[in-house]
C-alpha cells in the first residue's frame, strides 16, 4: 500500500500558501500557516530555495516563489495528460479484444475523439482523432452521460438535438435516459447500429485530469455481439484499474 510522504505534502502546501496570500512571506509566517516549528520550516524553505523554486529577498529576508514552478507546469501542460492516458489505455483494450478502441471527451454537445487504436483485423472501424460524434448515438457518449451526476446528464440530454444518424439511432430522450441508467447499473454502455451502420460499441467512462474521458471497444456488430459479455468484463476490469 502506497504511503503519504509528509515532507512532499508540505512542499506542495508551501505553494498553496503563497497562492492564497499573494505576497512575500517570512519563515515565521510560513511556519504558522503550515503548522510547523520555525526550524523545520526553515529547512523546508532552504531546500526549495536551493532547488530554484523560491527566492529570498536580501533586506527583508522574505520568501517568494520563482517562475520555475510555472515553467515546469507549462512544459507539463504542453502535453495533454488525457492523450497520454488514452494512448496506454487503448493499447490495453485493443490487445485484450483485438478490436479497435477509442477515447473521447465531451466538447460542447458532442464527443470529440482524442485517440484511436486500430484493430489488427482486416475488417475494422476507425475514426481519426479530432472527429466529432454524437452523444446520443455512441457508446462513448452514453458512457459519458452515465459517469456524470444525474442532474448534469439530464440537462445535457434535454439540450441534445437528438438527430438520427442511422435508422436505429435513439431519438427519444426518455429512451436514452433508460439506456444510460441500464448501462450505469451494468457497468458499461453500448450502442448498436446507432452512430454508424453495422457498427457496435461498448464503453466506459471516468475522470482523467479533472475531466471525464470515455473509452470504447468498437467493431462490426456480428463480432462484438459474439464477445459482448467477455468485452463487458474486460471493460469493467479496465475501469477499476484505469479510473480507480
Amino acid at each position: 500500500m502506497p504511503q503519504i510522504i509528509p515532507t512532499a505534502q508540505r512542499a506542495m502546501q508551501v505553494f498553496e500558501v503563497f497562492a492564497r496570500e499573494r505576497r512575500p512571506l517570512t519563515n515565521s509566517e510560513l511556519a504558522r500557516f503550515l503548522g510547523l516549528a520555525d526550524s523545520s520550516c526553515s529547512d523546508l524553505l532552504h531546500t526549495l530555495r536551493e532547488a530554484g523554486y523560491l527566492l529570498r529577498t536580501p533586506r527583508s529576508r522574505t520568501f517568494y516563489p520563482t517562475t520555475r514552478l510555472l515553467d515546469v507546469a507549462q512544459r507539463i501542460g504542453a502535453t495533454d495528460p488525457v492523450l497520454a492516458f488514452a494512448t496506454e489505455a487503448l493499447e490495453l483494450l485493443t490487445k485484450g479484444s483485438s478490436e479497435t478502441s477509442m477515447c473521447g471527451i465531451l466538447d460542447g454537445q458532442r464527443v470529440k475523439i482524442v485517440a484511436c487504436q486500430e484493430s489488427p483485423r482486416a475488417l475494422r472501424y476507425v475514426l481519426q482523432p479530432g472527429v466529432f460524434v454524437d452523444v446520443h448515438a455512441t457508446g462513448l457518449g452514453k458512457a459519458l452521460l452515465g459517469a456524470m451526476p444525474e442532474h448534469e446528464a439530464d440537462a445535457l440530454i434535454d439540450a441534445l438535438p437528438m438527430t438520427p444518424v442511422t435508422g436505429r439511432t435513439i431519438v427519444d430522450r426518455e429512451a436514452l435516459r433508460g439506456q444510460v441508467a441500464e448501462g450505469r447499473a451494468r457497468g458499461w454502455h453500448e450502442a448498436i447500429d446507432e452512430g454508424s451502420e453495422g457498427v457496435m460499441a461498448l464503453a466506459i467512462a471516468g475522470p482523467v485530469d479533472g475531466r471525464l474521458a470515455a473509452l470504447s471497444i468498437v467493431g462490426p456488430i456480428h463480432r462484438l455481439r459474439q464477445q459482448r459479455d467477455a468485452y463487458g468484463e474486460l471493460l469493467i476490469a479496465a475501469r477499476a484499474d484505469l479510473f480507480g
